[in-house]
């Protein structure tokens, strides 16, 4: 258990007769143990297992429980953990739950009635706090209060006021509705709610929560009674007593009686997967700790991998041993697999099944599918269905032995199942009947500045390209984006066109003799690739080193410079400039016979800083030292080392006493550093003549020499009396008057300071 300190700011108080401690969450009955060892003198123990309570008796001294408490050890037979456990350490005999703050205390009163329980809640105190009828809002509190505590028992809540409107009427959550409807109802508002089944069921007009007995469906959950329950004192609905609440009222003392502490119970969550293909899978460990160790075996003794994420590359099925680590607990072993399963992806070719036209010239032929399956498939065909789809989303099927296509060069789909893994591939069929021939084309643009390689093309330029050596009759229809709508005559393209695909992309131009497709020639855009140049930049230049010069260059990458042409803005035409002026500079940088890309460099102006106005706190309990500085650059203050570390703000505090060194530094461009001294004035709360030479003289510090000329301090006992002065030929106090010792006491001062101030204050002397 952790370590404790009672203490009572009453001296005479020094022990206590009893002390309790408690599982206050996640506590599992029949599993969970807490036990006193060691030698613990004068006290005894006993334990609770209803309320998972263990009491430490008396009388003994607050060193001796607190001992004892370190002298708890908790036991669990569980193996399988859910969830953590939290300790509530009490002085008093209430039950107390961490994650409120509340105590909470169970009356038994057989036979009490639900407004005789509220009343008698609200008459009760403890330790200051005011108690009402329970109100349970969360789980944690609904177990403490119905799983651990020793009979069942009236709580806060009631739908009197409106039938089926369960509200909390007790305590600070009065008037929140928590339930509305009987048991086929909801919580709105994410309100917490803990019904027994079937219930609330208003069976007789029952308005009045009550904790259900034990014996009655789930352990610790409510049902609805009437206001004087049943009056059968055998019915297990006869009202026991009720639980008392204190915590949450305003305007009540805080009090100090409980301690708390939480054992971290370390799990790991089954989340083996399986995945079709090797890759690189980032694996999340589901744990109830922060650290996780990832082993190779269940037995190796070095972990490969310490966190809660591993990405790792994972060829083959894997099976990983997680340790879930709570720091400084050395004895969980528990290791969880977790296990990785890769099932190999189908491995297929892209083919292109070429067939020659039929009797028809309409580029519709019908094709065997079912033939190529050892060709679109690497390997052994065992476990594999191979399935033919005229789509991508494989929704419509195709006739696997006897298909027509439906356009020359269409794609369809061949879908490759394993069986047994359901890992599948998809492979591209390309039904391609044959035609006539043409000239491949190529035209070239230059990319524009954006780089995104898409440009405007002048499709007429291709003609004579595809048309070289062909038959005068042979002419160029129009441009297609598609093959297939170049074969239909659908959707032809505009004269000027922009490529849809990046840098390069093939369309089709459909070509015809005496009226009809002679045949589909392919006509590559292809996009050059601007000068490859540095990124657009901002530098800096340090306008204090004016007329000194920095360098620009055009920023050519993976090339030479001397193969380019340069032209700046400023009429140079060289591979770099000097310049020695903020401002925007642009370079063109053109390859002979080549694209002209652009770069644009911009100059922004930096300096050291100038000091505008300083303040000053002093002679005070936090003296502070602010600085206000002006300059185009980025700055950083330092204060007594130039070299030491440097902090964004502008203001330093608690500043002692004495004549220091701001320093300001330029962190935009590196320009430089300045510095001033500043002044802080400040004096001793006391001091010590005792002729031992430390703290012997009493003084204001921090007066350069120039000022301490125009300072005058008179010093005064507690009656009044002038008992010293200080100025420039007496700066110090030794504690005297006429050379006689003053006594330890408090003295005042008063001090006039050179800028006009006038400032008092005290101390002591102390002998």
């Amino acid at each position: 258990m952790s370590s404790v300190a009672i203490t009572d700011p009453n001296p005479e108080d020094t022990s206590l007769s009893e002390i309790f401690v408690q599982i206050a969450e996640g506590y599992q009955n029949g599993q969970d143990t807490l036990e006193l060892i060691g030698i613990n003198p004068n006290i005894t123990s006993s334990w609770n297992p209803v309320e998972g309570l263990l009491t430490l008796t008396g009388p003994a001294t607050f060193a001796e429980f607190d001992n004892a408490i370190e002298n708890v050890v908790f036991y669990t037979t569980q193996t399988v953990f859910t969830q953590d456990r939290q300790f509530s350490i009490n002085l008093g005999d209430a039950n107390y739950l961490p994650s409120t703050g509340h105590y909470y205390f169970y009356v038994s009163e057989p036979g009490i009635s639900w407004t005789e329980a509220r009343d008698a809640a609200a008459q009760q105190t403890y330790f200051g706090l005011q108690g009402y009828l329970a109100t349970l809002t969360t789980l944690e509190e609904s177990q403490l209060a119905g799983e651990q505590s020793a009979g069942t028992g009236w709580i806060g809540g009631s739908d009197a006021e409106i039938e089926g409107t369960w509200k909390w009427v007790t305590g600070p959550e009065a008037g929140t509705v928590f339930w509305q409807g009987n048991a086929n109802g909801s919580a709105p508002n994410n309100e917490f709610a803990f019904w027994n089944y079937n219930e609330p069921n208003n069976v007789g007009n029952e308005d009045y929560a009550h904790i259900t007995d034990p014996s009655i469906g789930v352990l610790g959950a409510w049902n609805d009674l009437a206001n004087s329950g049943d009056l059968d004192v055998n019915n297990p609905y006869h009202p026991q007593g009720y639980i008392v609440e204190y915590g949450g009222m305003p305007n009540e003392p805080d009090i100090s009686l409980s301690a708390s502490t939480t054992l971290i119970m370390p799990r790991v969550l089954d989340n083996d997967i399986a995945v079709c293909g090797a890759d690189t899978f980032a694996l999340t460990a589901e744990a109830s700790t922060s650290e996780v160790w990832w082993f190779e075996t269940s037995t190796s003794m070095t972990p490969i991998h310490v966190g809660l994420n591993y990405d790792v590359n994972i060829n083959s099925t894997t099976t990983y041993w997680l340790l879930p680590v709570v720091p400084g607990c050395t004895t969980n072993t528990e290791r969880y697999p977790l296990t990785i399963t890769i099932n190999a992806i189908p491995s297929v070719n892209n083919i292109t099944i070429s067939q020659c036209e039929d009797d028809v010239m309409d580029g519709i032929s019908n094709f065997n599918l079912s033939t190529y399956n050892d060709v679109i498939v690497n390997g052994d065909l065992n476990n594999l269905d191979v399935n033919f789809f005229e789509t991508l989303d494989l929704s419509n099927p195709l006739d696997n032995d006897s298909y027509t296509n439906l356009t020359n060069n269409q794609v369809v789909y061949a879908h490759i199942l394993n069986t047994i893994t359901d890992c599948g591939a998809i492979a591209e069929v390309l039904l391609s009947v044959n035609t006539n021939v043409s000239s491949y084309t190529v035209l070239n643009e230059c990319d524009n500045l954006n780089e995104m390689g898409l440009v405007s093309f002048d499709l007429t330029l291709a003609e004579s390209q595809i048309l070289n050596s062909l038959a005068s009759d042979v002419v160029v229809l129009g441009y297609y984006e598609t093959h297939s709508d170049a074969l239909l005559q659908e959707n032809q393209l505009n004269s000027s066109f922009t490529n849809t695909e990046p840098y390069n992309q093939i369309i089709f131009a459909r070509l015809e003799q005496n009226g009809s497709c002679y045949s589909i020639a392919e006509v590559n855009l292809n996009v050059q690739h601007l000068p490859n140049l540095l990124e657009d930049e901002t530098v800096f230049y340090c306008t204090n080193t004016f007329p000194d010069t920095i360098s620009l260059n055009g920023g050519i990458v993976d090339d030479v410079p001397n193969n380019f042409y340069y032209n700046w803005s400023t009429g140079e035409t060289t591979m770099t400039i000097e310049v020695n002026a903020p401002g925007t500079y642009t370079v063109e940088v053109t390859k002979p016979f080549g694209c002209t890309n652009m770069r644009t460099i911009t100059v922004l102006p930096s300096d050291t800083a100038t000091f505008e106005t300083i303040d000053v706190t002093d002679l005070s309990d936090n003296n502070t030292i602010s600085v206000v500085v002006s300059g185009d650059g980025d700055y950083v203050y330092a204060l007594d080392d130039e070299n030491g570390i440097y902090q964004d703000s502008n203001s330093f505090e608690n500043v002692p006493a004495g004549i220091h060194s701001v320093y300001v530094k330029d962190i935009k461009a590196d320009c430089g550093i300045v510095s001033t001294d500043v002044v802080v004035l400040g004096f001793q709360k006391f001091f010590t003549p005792n002729g031992d030479t430390v703290n012997d003289t009493w003084q204001i510090k921090g007066f350069s020499l120039e000022l301490s000329e125009n300072v005058r301090i008179e010093i005064f006992n507690r009656y009044g009396k002038l008992v010293g002065l200080i100025n420039s030929s007496n700066p110090k106090w030794d504690g005297s008057l006429n050379g006689e010792l003053l006594p330890t006491d408090d003295y005042w001062f008063t001090a006039t300071l050179p800028d006009g101030r006038t400032f008092r204050g005290h101390f002591s002397l102390k002998r």
